[in-house]
């Protein structure tokens, strides 16, 4: 039954291969496999290209998939490997495997998968709890009573429980394997500016092997932290997207001594791109 769900399963998506619209880059060419893209947001003043960084990690490994901070800045090139089949055109819904052209500094691979962490240890701002924490922080700023320090600790522990209690966060890190259903991605149309063609990137698990019935994809979007840093991961927000070619730029060497040598380093590298 496996075997022949197996066989049912391939034919289907070499159907939809086949049926299925092309993906193009920012110049209107095809996406190929293989081909080094850079990941930029649809809209530019929300932030720059996609990256690699290690600022959830104290030990820098694995390398996160992050957003520049700037819009001038296209981040680091990343390639599209289809799955399954051995198709040279990236093609809509069909699942595939990203992986970030660098010199990975870390043991295993720069693909991407879904990494599951705990909010409370790095603050991600995720919902209407942490808007309520943020009103009541600045409210007792402004008391300047003379137990406010004592307050002020009391708060301290209150806000400890609270990041306890919100659920974990999926972000994107690389160490993925292909075709496996955390390391499994689609790449579906998104409208939402009519006339400028973009995308939207969803994590699909079910695509690649997963034993959950759920016939499910996640958007995969910018979660940020307190600190203001931007990561990518699961989430029901859209993140439209473009692919812009890279070709003609130097191969990037990501390193992992600290985030803001990483940043140094991948900026430069990505105002070479421009």
């Amino acid at each position: 039954m496996k075997i022949t769900f197996s066989i049912i399963f391939i034919t289907a998506l070499s159907l939809l291969s086949a049926t299925s619209a092309t993906i193009y880059d920012s110049s209107g060419n095809k996406l190929l496999r293989g081909t080094s893209y850079y990941i930029v947001p649809l809209l530019r003043g929300s932030g720059g290209g996609l990256t690699v960084s290690s600022q959830s990690h104290k030990n820098a490994c694995p390398l996160d998939i992050t957003q520049e901070p700037f819009e001038v800045n296209n981040g680091v090139p990343f390639t599209f490997s289809p799955i399954l089949l051995d198709a040279q055109v990236i093609r809509e819904a069909y699942p595939v495997a990203i992986e970030a052209d660098v010199i990975n500094p870390c043991t295993g691979s720069t693909i991407w998968t879904v990494t599951t962490e705990k909010n409370h240890d790095h603050g991600f701002v995720t919902g209407k709890k942490d808007d309520d924490k943020k009103k009541k922080d600045d409210d007792d700023k402004k008391k300047k009573d003379d137990d406010k320090k004592k307050k002020d600790d009391d708060d301290d522990d209150d806000d400890d429980e609270d990041d306890k209690d919100r659920p974990p966060v999926q972000i994107v890190t690389t160490g993925g394997k292909f075709n496996k259903p955390e390391s499994c991605f689609q790449i579906v149309e998104n409208n939402m500016m009519p006339g400028l063609q973009s995308y939207q990137i969803q994590n699909c698990p079910f695509k690649c092997g997963s034993s959950s019935t759920g016939l499910v994809c996640y958007n995969i979007g910018v979660i940020a932290d307190s600190d203001g840093n931007r990561y990518l991961g699961r989430t029901d927000a859209v993140f439209p997207v473009v692919f812009t070619n890279s070709y003609g730029t130097v191969r990037p060497s990501a390193k992992t001594s600290s985030f803001s040598e990483i940043s140094t380093k991948v900026s430069t590298f990505s105002r070479s791109g421009k």
